[in-house]
């Protein structure tokens, strides 16, 4: 049991120090401004990227931008956690201009889109998540039957 737990606390202490040091899965910043710069603007022959950086990208930055100084702008965009929740927060602040600029590009579709590509930014992370926390499972499930036949072994003993 208590190899179990000291397992467990591997596993995590590993994805903590991935998350922390920003390596592999945990690289890019897909709810960062310049993520979703990269992924959207630039595509003139696009008009649905076009309208959604143009819309929704460029819109919360500036909305962002304008709500914090420049330190606490780069601070949030360098963390996932805090650009993830202030992109949330700030799209839902300037949502009316978002459907107006939208809605004047004839692109209201792109709404839909930006929002399921936003859901699914971080698929491949989640599946190789899925994936090594499935195998712990398979492990630990391992781990417990060979305790439970060690166990077993020692009860025989007392009877």
């Amino acid at each position: 049991m208590v190899r179990i737990f000291w397992n467990l606390v591997l596993i995590a202490a590993g994805i903590f120090a991935l998350y922390y040091f920003k390596i592999w899965p945990f690289k890019e910043n897909v709810a960062g401004i310049d993520y979703l710069t990269a992924k959207y603007c630039g595509k003139k022959d696009a008009p649905r990227e076009t309208a959604i950086c143009d819309c929704i990208v460029r819109s919360a930055e500036m909305d962002m931008k304008n709500r914090f100084n420049e330190k606490e702008y780069t601070e949030i965009q360098e963390d996932r956690a805090k650009s993830a929740y202030a992109l949330q927060k700030s799209i839902h602040a300037i949502r009316p201009e978002i459907d107006r600029c939208l809605r004047e590009q004839g692109q209201e579709a792109a709404w839909n889109q930006f929002m399921s590509d936003l859901s699914t930014l971080d698929e491949p992370l989640l599946k190789k998540a899925k994936s090594a926390l499935d195998s712990g499972a398979v492990k630990l499930k391992e781990l417990w039957k060979d305790h439970a036949a060690e166990k077993a072994g020692i009860d025989a003993r007392y009877k």
